[in-house]
Order: structure tokens, then sequence, then C-alpha cells
């Protein structure tokens, strides 16, 4: 690479050089050196001045025309100050053919600058954008000022990653980062504005919305109820049409059969005409006859009694069948009263009256019971209580056919030959607390019964109350507590308030049952002699039917009575032919008047069914459509008032409203675009700025390692993040690793010296100007200081400002500064080549 060095320094006036002086330079190790306040270190200012430098703080002045030589003990105040910098060209660093070129920079008392490249008055700019082609700016860190070093070692971690920010570059990458910064926060500001007007036109869209879906529904309801309506007329047309043609058919075939019963009404009329007159033929030759035979008047009188007696058992049949519905209500009756009464079943009272042998008694009349334990005894019985205990099943199968036979009733019989105990068997239950006993235990009873009370009472446990039942397990036993709640093997529970059975059955319905009974039994026992008397009398006709005379007439009276019970039959035949037609013509009318009101609807929905016009038909049942008509109807009445003009207004929002969502959606990948830089951005930053690290830090590691022994290195305290930061962590020969606040002031010094000297390698300048750097440093690590400097000055210019004797030894020409008469004056001493 070609290399470029500053050949020479022409000074006048500048700050303590009033008179012109050339101060030639090597390309190598340069030193000077002078006492303090001897002006060495204006030769710095002097080289930063002319590069361009603007600052004069930065110079070591408040203004820039305080850099004018102000006069000393001899000399007069110089009117301006100039510095010239000649810089080697040889290798054709600048774009210039000269061998050599060169820069001035002047300034007046006024304090303005002029700049000369090469003789020729140029720009500030015009200077630096040369420099640059030789990697020469004028606040480079290749140019140490006096307290640059110690800055470094104060700079906080923070500031010191900003120094490896300005040598990376990135700030042009933060430039751009902060510009895009700012795009971003216009475009998010514009999204903002794009969202408020979007969210209010959303709202408005919305409502608009909501009215337009109204309206058009309301249009589609209209044309549903108009298809629904056509449909409905049509469907009628049809129906009302097929309902008069089967009214039709049904009123031809109910005329034809009414015009066929009246011609049989006429010819049974015509028969019975016949009939009667030939009965009263027959009735005629009768009178005749009887006129002439005595035993008539026996014979008729014998019909007569006949007539009464048949009349009678008649009538006593039909009050036997009254009276045998009356009993079975009342027993019904009475049958409900004792399901809810508890009383003492009929059936039952009738087995007990009987008196019968082997029926000893019901389970209640059969024991004793102490008043404290009645009810819980007859919970424990339930429906058992009036069981009847009889000897055996003989006994039991005797008094049931009696209660099938007499309608009485039903009852339980309990046969003692046959009956089997129910023991109760978990004894252990019997000593918990709580527990009286089993209820078969604690009532009296002849031990005759006991089968059949141990069947009843032998498998239930009393208690004193449900606490204990629930105590010994629900479920465990059949429990009765005292109160009559009872808790069944199944889980199931029974209680509340229990009413006590009474003793006594309501007598007067069992002795209107008796009294209907004893009327029953005479009415058959009438009817039985009746019955008898009638076959008496039907023999004595048959004897008077020996005679001639009296055989005929029996025969006339024979014949007389089949024809007078045929008119009978024939009368009540014709008279329900008039009901049936009487019947047929109300049906008829009926049909008539239901066909009249068919064609008036037909014609009303014909008449409708032409104000529809042309209209697509839904071919469904009468009731379906007006189903679906009355849905229609009620969801057109529940959408209320509507906005028509919804619709339209809707299409010109909604065409308004996608235009601002584009407009939005537009923003929304500018948004993205700008994210997308800033993101791209921060990448290339990180990536700069770690190779940056990275490089810096393997020139650190190498320098320190040459001037202390030890190991060094460069990180972030958080490497996730180029804002946190940047720790100098070192280790000299024999010392463990510490930070750089951690160390001694010559070895932070070391450090600090090893971390310039690496961002030096890092971004290599034509020439270093280092002004006292090694002030601090003790003669061992000044000697390793200069003996770094003096290898780096084989590729590099180095001029070093320094009083330390053992830097100065390592330099290729030192320059002795000294101040005499208030100027500072300077000579050159060229050392011999070690």
């Amino acid at each position: 690479m070609a290399r470029t060095f500053i050949s020479r320094l022409t000074v006048q006036g500048f700050k303590s050089f009033n008179k012109k002086i050339s101060i030639p330079l090597l390309s190598g190790f340069n030193v000077i050196a002078g006492p303090n306040g001897s002006g060495k270190s204006n030769i710095l200012d002097a080289i930063s001045f002319v590069l361009g430098r603007t600052s004069a703080k930065s110079l070591r002045a408040d203004r820039l025309f305080e850099l004018i030589f102000h006069g000393g003990e001899k000399g007069n105040p110089a009117d301006y100050a100039s510095v010239i910098m000649y810089l080697d060209n040889s290798e054709k660093v600048f774009p210039f053919e000269d061998t050599e070129i060169s820069i001035m920079r002047k300034v007046n008392k006024s304090g303005v600058s002029v700049y000369k490249l090469n003789g020729k008055t140029v720009t500030r700019e015009k200077v630096i954008e040369t420099l640059a082609a030789a990697r020469i700016h004028p606040e480079g860190h290749n140019i140490l000022l006096q307290g640059d070093v110690m800055q470094i070692i104060d700079m906080n971690a923070v500031e010191r990653r900003g120094i490896i920010d300005e040598i990376s570059g990135i700030a042009e990458y933060s430039d751009k980062r902060f510009k895009a910064q700012k795009d971003l926060d216009v475009v998010e500001q514009k999204l903002k504005e794009a969202e408020i007007i979007i969210t209010q036109k959303y709202d408005i869209f919305k409502k608009l919305e909501g009215e337009r879906n109204a309206a058009m529904r309301y249009q589609e309801l209209q044309k549903q109820l108009l298809t629904y309506k056509a449909s409905l007329a049509h469907k009628k047309t049809t129906t009302f049409g097929e309902q008069i043609t089967k009214l039709d058919e049904d009123i031809k075939k109910k005329t034809e059969q009414n015009e066929k019963l009246q011609q049989e009404i006429t010819a049974i009329e015509d028969e019975l005409d016949k009939r009667e007159a030939g009965i009263r033929q027959v009735a005629n030759k009768l009178v005749d006859i009887s006129k002439t035979v005595k035993i008539e008047k026996e014979i008729s009188e014998l019909r007569s009694k006949m007539l009464i007696n048949k009349d009678k058992m008649d009538s006593n049949l039909r009050e036997i069948e009254r009276l045998e519905s009356l009993i079975e209500k009342l027993e019904t009756l009475e049958s409900r009263k004792m399901e809810f009464t508890g009383e003492v079943p009929r059936a039952v009272q009738t087995i007990v009256r009987l008196k019968l042998k082997g029926v000893h008694g019901t389970i209640a009349s059969l024991i004793s019971t102490p008043e404290k334990y009645q009810t819980a005894i007859e919970v424990a019985a339930g429906p058992h209580l009036h069981d009847i205990i009889v000897d055996d099943d003989a006994v039991a199968a005797y008094c049931i056919d009696f209660l099938k036979r007499e309608r009485i009733g039903r009852a339980v019989f309990l046969p003692l030959n046959k009956i089997r105990p129910n023991l109760f068997r978990e004894n252990e239950l019997l000593s918990k607390h709580g527990v009286i006993g089993v209820a078969s235990k604690l009532i009296k009873y002849d031990t005759r019964y006991m089968s059949a009370i141990e069947f009843v009472f032998g498998n239930n446990l009393i208690v004193e109350n449900l606490d204990v039942a629930r105590n010994i397990g629900i479920g465990k036993a059949r429990m009765i507590t005292l109160d009559g709640d009872l808790a069944e093997r199944s889980g199931a529970m029974v209680g509340g308030h229990y009413f006590k059975h009474q003793k006594t059955l309501g007598a007067s319905m069992v002795e209107d049952i008796d009294k209907y009974r004893d009327m029953r039994l005479r009415l058959q026992q009438e009817t039985n002699l009746l019955q008898e008397e009638m076959k008496d009398m039907e023999k004595q006709l048959k004897g008077y039917a020996t005679s001639e005379s009296a055989k005929e007439l029996l025969d006339l009276d024979k014949m007389r009575v089949s024809s007078e019970h045929e008119i009978v039959e024939m009368r009540e035949k014709r008279k329900k032919m008039h009901e049936r037609r009487v019947n047929l013509e109300i049906e008829i009318n009926r049909l008539n008047i239901e066909r009249a009101k068919l064609e008036a609807e037909l014609d009303a929905a014909k008449a409708e069914f032409t104000q529809y016009g042309e209209v697509q038909m839904i071919d469904e049942a009468v009731h379906k459509l007006e189903e679906s008509l009355r849905k229609v109807e009620k969801e057109l009445g529940a959408i209320g008032l509507v906005n028509m003009r919804a619709i339209e207004e809707f299409d010109k929002l909604r065409t308004e409203f996608d235009s601002y969502k584009q407009r939005y959606e537009k923003i929304l990948e500018e948004k993205k675009s700008v994210l997308d830089m800033i993101t791209e951005i921060e990448t290339k930053r990180k990536e700069v700025f770690n190779n940056t690290l990275h490089e810096v830090d393997k020139e650190f590691q190498s320098i320190f390692t040459k001037m202390a022994g030890g190991s060094a290195a460069l990180k972030l305290e958080n490497p996730e993040d180029l804002e946190s930061g940047l720790m100098i962590e070192a280790n000299p020969e024999g010392k463990r690793m510490l930070n750089i606040d951690s160390m001694s002031g010559g070895e932070k010094t070391v450090v600090a010296l090893a971390f310039v000297f690496a961002i030096q390698r890092f971004k290599p300048a034509p020439f270093y100007i280092m002004d006292e750097v090694d002030a601090a440093l003790d003669k061992s690590n000044s000697m390793k200081v200069g003996k770094l400097i003096k290898e780096l000055s084989t590729e590099s210019q180095f001029i070093v400002i320094t009083h330390n004797d053992q830097t100065i030894k390592f330099g290729d020409r030192i320059y002795g500064v000294s101040m005499v008469d208030g100027e500072s004056k300077i000579i050159g001493l060229e050392l011999p080549k070690s």
C-alpha cells in the first residue's frame, strides 16, 4: 500500500514560535524533547491546526486568534499564525504529480482561517477531502494530545465503547438508523391518523351496514312474502278445486244412497200395509171364534197373566242389574276410602264376622302393643296389619272363593302351615346406642301365631330416631323410628308426619251396601217364583190346545202374535231407515254448504292469484305455505322501520372506506419497509461493530503481550447489546485477570496505550503524533513502550513529544525545544542507528 509522511513542518507566528522555522522530519521515529514550558507540545498543536481542527479548545486556546504569537521579551506580537505541512507524495498517495504536496493554514487576528493546497487557496473541505485519500483526519486517533491516555483510563465503559463505534464507522449506520427511526415516527403518526379516520369511518360503516342488511333483508322478505302469497293462492285454487270435485262425488254418492233408502222405505210401508190388513182379518176371525168357545176366556186370562208376569220379570231383571252396578260402585268407593283412612277392608271384616272354623283373626287383633311403640309397630306392619291368620291353605282357598263368589273384595291370608318367618340376623346391631329392639320382640301374642308374627315383624329393627338409623348405616337393616320414619334395606327412606289409623269402619256406606244386597236377593227370589208360574201357565195352554176350537183359536192367536212381532220389527226397521235418511239429508246439506264455501274461497283465491302476475311458485302443502307465510310476516314485523336509502349510501361509503383501507394498508406496508430497513441497518451495524471489535481485540492482545508479557481482552458487558459498555481486561505477566478500573496507575497506562496502539493498528494512519503518553510510566514500562514504537515506526511515521529518557533513546532523530526570550527555539539531532 502506498505510504506518505510529514516531510517538513514550517511554523511562523504560531503560539510560542514567532519567527518562521522549518522542521525537517524523518519517516521513522521522531522525538521532540525539552523542558516543561518550552513549547514542544505547540508542534503537535501546529500539526493539528494545519490539518483543519476547528475547535480552539482542542488546540489549547479559547479562541483561534489566541493561537497567534502574542510577543516575547524582545519580540513583538505577530500579525498572524501560519503553519505549512509538507507531505511526501513520492508514491503518489495524493492525486498530484509533485513528489511533495504542501498544505497551509493561516489565521489572522480576526480569527479568519485561510487554507492553501500547493500554494492555491482552497476551502477547508477540499483540504479534508485531499487528506482523507491518505486516511488522515483532523480528529483521528493517530493524534494523542496530553491527557488523552488518562482520558481513556477515566472513561466509563460506555464511553470506551464509543471509540469502537467511531473507528468501526457505524456512525454511518447509526445515522441511517436515526433517520429510519424518524421516518418510522412519521409513519407511526400517519398510521395513528389513518387509524382514527378508519375507526370513525368503520363505526359509521358498521352502522350503515346493519341498516343496509336490514333493508336488503326487508326486500328479500318482501319477495318471499309475494312468492308465498302467490304460491298459497295458486295452491288453494288447485286444492279447493280438488276438494270440490271430491265433494261432488260424495254428494252424488249420498244422494244415490238416499234415493235407494227411500225406495226401501216405500217397499217396507207397502209390506206393512199388507201385514196390518192380515192382522185385522185374523183379529176379526178370533173375535168370531171366541164367541163360540168358552175356554177362550181362560186362555185369554192365562195369556194376560203371562204377559204381566213377563213384564214383572223384565222389570226385576233391570232392577237387579241396576243394584249390582250400584253395589259395585259403592264397594269401589269403600275400597278407595279404606286406602286413605287405613280402615279394615270390607272383605276382611266379612271374613272375620263369618267366624269360620280355622280363621283366627287379623294381625292387628291378635297382638298387644305398648302405647309408646304403637306408631312404630303400625309402620313396621304396613299393609300386613290387616292380614288374616288361618290354620292352613285350604281355609285360605275357601275364603278366597267366597270373596270371589260374593264379589265382596280381596284379602291377604297367612296359613300357619305354609308361612315362613323372617328372622332378624344382624344381632350385632342390637347393642348399638339408640336401638330399642326387634319389632316382634316388643309385642305380645299367642305363640301359636309365631311364624305369622315373625313373617310380618321379625325383620324390622325399632330405633329411637333417624340419627340412630344413620349412625348404624342406612341399608344395613329395615329400621323404623318411634315417630314412624322408615329406612328400607334398599336405601329408600320414608318419613314425615304420620296419621294414625282410625279403628272404626264408616258404617253408613256398609249399611247401604248390605241394604242393596238384600234388595237384590229379594228381587232374584221373586223372579225365580215368577219363572215357575210361567212354566205352569205354559203347561195349561198346551192342555187347552187339544180341542179343535181351542187349537184353531190358539193357532190364530199364535199367527196374530207372530205377525204383530214382525210388524213391530218392520216398523222398527222403517224407523231406522227414516233416521238414516234424515242423517243422509243432513249430511248432503252439510256437504252442499261446504261446497258453497269452497266455491267462494276458490273464487277468492283465483282473484288473489291474478294480482301477483308471473311469480316463481313453491310447490308445498297449504299448511306449510301458511306456516312459512306467518314466519315471513313475523320477521317483517320484527324488523320495524327500514332505511331503504342505506343500500345506496352503504355502497358509496364502502367505496370510500375501501379507499381509506387501501391507504391504511399502504402505510402499514411502508411501516413494514421501514422496520425491515431498521432491522437490516441494525444487523449490518452489529456485523460491522463485532468485526471491528474482534479485529481490535486481536491487535490489543498482540500488543499487550509484547508490552506486558501477559494476556488481555476487549469485550462488551452484554455481548447481545451494542449499547452496553466496553470492558478492558488484562493480566500482566504473573497476575490474575483484572478490569482496567481495578489496576494500578502504571498498569492502567500500559493497558490504555496498548488499546490506543491496537486502534491505530486496526486503522493505520501515515503518521502518529503523541504528546507525553509515557509520562506516567516507570522505567521498565517506558522501555517497553519505546521499543514498541520503534518497531511500529518501520511502517508509519511517529512524532513523539516526551522528556522520558527511556523513550528518547529509541528515537531516530531528536528535536530539542527550548524557550529563549519568550520564543521557542528548536534544534535537531539525528541519533546513530543501533
